[in-house]
């Protein structure tokens, strides 16, 4: 029909600028118009990836591929729709399919590789050895050495595999190609986060976020930082404190070395959370400054200033025999700090899913 090739293009245009409603808009008239177009269904399929609605992006790229068998576009993208569905087999079978008819396409071998990715991800599991996804992307690498997505899935994998050196190579080879990568800005930070380098990766998910900020992925990567230092003082204060009542009970230590212990507890940890704060980007810090957060430090705070008190006022005879009640206090303030603040893992984003 003669206005589908410039409504495609017009949609293809759209996709490249992420206007995806616009370009889901459109499309569907297109295939309302000519049904057995097989672009423009791929085109669609691509729209609703960008979207989010993985369900109608499946069902898109399957339309696409039973107009188009011998293309690999439709099965990358769904691929790409089963990943985020929870189907790994099926975005596994679709992206090997599409190594299969486009063997020499770096994409297909990177779908694939995140397809693997995905499975490692929710089983927590290699299957074979090094793992298929490892296999994935060297073909990937191979093929595109030069491609910033492929060095970002790259060391996405090598992070998986607790290979933080390499990970942190390929990213910091990804923004030598691109320094605007929101993608390799974001690994980095997970990289920095899991050596307990919080400052650097609030930095770098930061920069990511600003450098698409249509992702939102990047801002909570922020968050979670700034709870897993929350998570970390009070962790490290319970701790102390549980330790130190412990030695009160079995040595039976006085009631001076009980108060001063207590109070460096405190003190410690109190600077290790300024310094982590002073440490933050100023963004960042703002983050800090909400009432959940407020209220699980006062929860664990609460619990060790209780413990002093029950120490300063409790008979010295009687003070063994009421430590073990101060021990179990502070437990349960971890606790409840941690269900006032549960901690989160840092997200990673995938990338070429319409590509």
């Amino acid at each position: 029909m003669t206005g589908v090739a410039p409504d495609l293009a017009r949609a293809s245009a759209m996709l490249d600028v992420k206007r995806y409603s616009q370009a889901a808009s459109l499309l569907a008239v297109v295939v309302a118009a000519d049904p057995e177009n097989g672009r423009a269904w791929c085109l669609l399929a691509a729209a609703h990836l960008g979207n989010g609605l993985y369900q109608e992006a499946a069902a898109a790229a399957t339309r696409a591929i039973t107009l188009a068998p011998s293309d690999d576009w439709p099965y990358r993208l769904a691929s790409f729709a089963q990943m985020h569905l929870g189907n790994i087999t099926a975005a596994r079978t679709a992206a090997t399919e599409a190594c299969n008819l486009a063997p020499n396409n770096w994409q297909a071998h990177l779908c694939l590789a995140q397809a693997e990715l995905a499975g490692y991800v929710k089983f927590n599991a290699w299957e074979q050895g090094a793992g298929p996804a490892q296999q994935a992307i060297a073909s990937a690498l191979r093929l595109a050495p030069d491609e910033p997505d492929v060095h970002v899935v790259a060391g996405q994998v090598s992070f998986a595999r607790g290979r933080s050196a390499a990970a942190r190579n390929h990213q910091e080879r990804a923004l030598a190609l691109n320094p605007a990568h929101s993608g390799a800005l974001n690994e980095l930070g997970r990289i920095k986060a899991r050596h307990f380098a919080h400052a650097q990766a609030a930095r770098h998910f930061m920069r990511a976020a600003q450098s698409a900020p249509e992702i939102s992925v990047y801002g909570q990567n922020v968050d979670t930082t700034v709870r897993r230092v929350v998570n970390l003082t009070i962790y490290g204060a319970a701790t102390a404190g549980i330790v130190l009542s412990f030695l009160t009970s079995y040595t039976r230590l006085g009631r001076g070395p009980l108060l001063i212990g207590y109070v460096a507890i405190i003190m410690l940890s109190a600077g290790f959370f300024a310094v982590q704060l002073q440490r933050m980007p100023p963004a960042a810090r703002q983050l800090f400054r909400t009432r959940r957060i407020a209220l699980a430090l006062a929860t664990a705070y609460g619990a060790i200033l209780i413990a002093m008190i029950v120490a300063a006022v409790t008979p010295v005879g009687v003070l063994p025999t009421a430590v073990p009640a101060v021990t179990l206090l502070i437990v349960a303030s971890r606790f409840i700090a941690a269900a006032i603040l549960p901690r989160k893992k840092s997200s990673t984003v995938d990338h070429q899913r319409t590509g």
